[in-house]
């Protein structure tokens, strides 16, 4: 061999010494599982990290594409390997997050990339790719949500109250004012606040002011009519103010009977009443 072609090939070989040294510090920094699996075979082998990602050494992932299934927790399995039969089928990057099972019976939340290549034939030989463990990063994910969904909740509750007030006006009566449209959620929840404050408070007299309601239809009376029921068995007794000359129409139209209910035409009115009556 010339001189200069031993010169080349050493500074080829230390060329490929840096490189695996890089790619094995890189490996290890990251902390992946690094696979070739020979697809007609089914066996793969593993290199890098595999302990420090499933607490496994190579020898303990010596089973295959077989073994690799069944590590998979079995509510991903059937959408991981519905994910790689797409991915084979097509011969496309194999991107996919799972729980794969740990050596101590626990599992890890993995995100695995592969790819393929072909035979001289066109046909997939080898998959290669690696497994990084992401549990932390999940967990933190799921803390977020969780998070999200708590501030959620809170304001949907503060919203509630804000839309449902109920208003203490003496030692004896409440006030609660209702604004806008009233559906079969708001009525229960109309159902619950009236109950629950004439409960805590010890309330005789609970007004239920109807002024800003924009309409008064079959299920509003309804609701009214249950909510006058159900705090008459507290021993209190409801009063509804604000009822409008075209609501009072609407109701006699409707043939709704307001009988259990005490009625006055304004707030300022049925609280007068509820005064004299406390």
């Amino acid at each position: 061999m010339p001189p200069n072609d031993n010169a080349d090939a050493t500074a080829l070989r230390a060329e490929l010494a840096r490189l695996n040294e890089r790619y094995t510090m890189l490996v290890s920094a990251i902390g992946l599982m690094v696979y070739d699996y020979h697809i007609p075979s089914g066996t793969i082998s593993w290199s890098g990290e595999t302990e420090r990602v499933c607490g496994r050494t190579y020898a303990e992932l010596d089973g295959g594409i077989a073994q690799w299934e069944q590590l998979i927790h079995p509510e991903d399995r059937p959408e991981t390997l519905r994910a790689l039969e797409v991915a084979l089928a097509a011969q496309d990057r194999y991107d996919v997050e799972y729980r794969f099972q740990h050596k101590d019976g626990s599992y890890v939340w993995i995100f695995e990339h592969g790819y393929f290549i072909a035979d001289a034939t066109g046909k997939p030989e080898h998959m290669f790719g690696m497994l990084q463990n992401i549990t932390l990063l999940k967990e933190a994910q799921d803390q977020q949500l969780r998070m999200q969904a708590e501030i959620i909740d809170a304001q949907a509750m503060a919203l509630n109250e804000l839309s449902t007030p109920l208003m203490p006006i003496s030692d004896g009566t409440v006030v609660l004012p209702l604004i806008g449209s009233i559906d079969s959620r708001r009525a229960q929840q109309i159902m619950e606040t009236l109950l629950q404050g004439v409960g805590e408070r010890n309330a005789h007299v609970a007004i239920i002011d109807i002024t800003g309601v924009a309409v008064v239809d079959t299920q509003v009376a309804n609701t009214l009519i249950q909510a006058a029921q159900a705090v008459r068995l507290l021993g209190a007794r409801v009063m509804l103010t604000g009822i409008r000359p075209e609501v009072a129409q609407t109701l006699i139209g409707l043939g709704v009977d307001l009988s259990v209910i005490d009625t006055k035409a304004s707030l300022q009115d049925g609280i007068a009443a509820a005064l004299d009556l406390v």
